[in-house]
């Protein structure tokens, strides 16, 4: 969907800048003005489109890192069946 949102928006740029030439070029009346605008909107659909999916894609990674940094700590104070504190080594020296 994402390869489809961005031709659209793609397209609608391309679409904005024949209508942009076409009325510089003294195309008059509604119809130029009316396409005009329906880029402005094909644009504007696609971008928020992508906003939404990045922001969900965001918040899937953030969710992710936070399991593995969740494992990654029960994993650095839990081994073997044995609790290590973090602050003081694991082992002990011996005179």
């Amino acid at each position: 969907m994402r390869g489809l949102a961005t031709a659209i928006m793609l397209g609608g740029l391309v679409w904005l800048a024949f209508w942009v030439t076409a009325i510089a070029w003294g195309a008059q009346g509604t119809l130029p003005l009316l396409a005009w605008v329906g880029g402005l909107l094909a644009i504007a659909g696609s971008l928020a489109y992508l906003t939404r999916e990045e922001q969900e894609h965001q918040v899937r990674v953030r969710r992710r890192l936070l399991e593995v940094r969740d494992l990654l700590v029960v994993s650095e104070t839990q081994r073997n069946g044995h609790r290590y504190s973090r602050t003081f080594p694991a082992t002990r020296r011996v005179r």
